[in-house]
């Protein structure tokens, strides 16, 4: 045999040896990814007014995971149209036993941004952010003015958004953290953020929990097994002309 030969194919051998043996082993993973984040909206066609608000579809943005998660929302831009996002809160008398007796008045409130309301009260009533203490019953909630809300809701220190707070086992709602608001007679209010609670049988009270966010990014964080529903609402120019078609496409990222 040709000595070349042979020593050529021994140098492959060894280099064949010397690559099977450069790891003691392998282990493969296989990653089969779950989005915790889900967007759902049907979207609609809707004739609006030039120089009016209108109102948007609901979208619903949920988080099935276990923990918070940010988002962002974005709308795509149009002169002739501006566009802030907001949500809705019905409030209610409730009776002795905590039960909504049908007197129902609705809030729509900003989710992001500076904090903005609209609501039809009753005379001499105010809109309060409602912030809980942990025994509830016996250390009554302190109060904020809606009026002097610059911060997120539930503010940090609200027991409501703590570990223990669970509305959906203690009162049903569909959000079991988050914020409360109610409309209480002004005369009610305390120098030092408490209420009085003599006309208590009138208050209306919320009837679920609610998000909101202070900041000018359209960013939101969507709690661990829970969701938030808001709608697009449109403010259309005075000046577009009759039958103008206009897209609007509101992104959740």
């Amino acid at each position: 045999m040709n000595k070349k030969v042979l020593t050529i194919s021994m140098s492959l051998l060894a280099i064949t040896l010397v690559s099977a043996v450069m790891f003691y082993g392998q282990v493969t993973d296989y990653l089969y990814v779950h989005q915790p984040i889900s967007v759902v909206g049907d979207g609609m066609e809707t004739t609006c007014n030039a120089g009016e608000i209108c109102l948007g579809s609901a979208i619903t943005v949920s988080n099935d995971g276990n923990s918070d998660r940010e988002v962002t929302i974005t709308t795509n831009e149009n002169e002739d149209v501006s566009v802030r996002y907001v949500g809705f809160l019905d409030l209610s008398g409730k009776d002795s036993e905590w039960t909504p007796t049908g007197e129902i008045t609705s809030v729509e409130f900003t989710l992001v941004g500076d904090f903005q309301y609209n609501v039809n009260l009753p005379e001499g009533y105010v809109l309060v952010y409602a912030k809980d203490h942990q025994d509830r019953f016996n250390n009554p909630a302190e109060f904020v003015l809606a009026d002097n809300v610059n911060f997120d809701l539930p503010a940090s220190n609200d027991w409501n958004i703590g570990e223990d707070a669970n509305y959906c086992e203690s009162d049903g709602y569909e959000h079991c953290k988050g914020a409360k608001l109610w409309a209480v007679p002004s005369g009610d209010l305390n120098e030092d953020g408490t209420l009085s609670w003599e006309n208590m049988g009138n208050y209306l009270w919320e009837t679920d929990l609610i998000f909101h966010f202070n900041n000018d990014n359209n960013e939101i964080v969507v709690p661990a097994g829970s969701f938030i529903t808001f709608y697009p609402e449109y403010t259309v120019s005075q000046y577009i002309p009759n039958e103008t078609e206009i897209e609007m496409t509101t992104t959740v990222a």
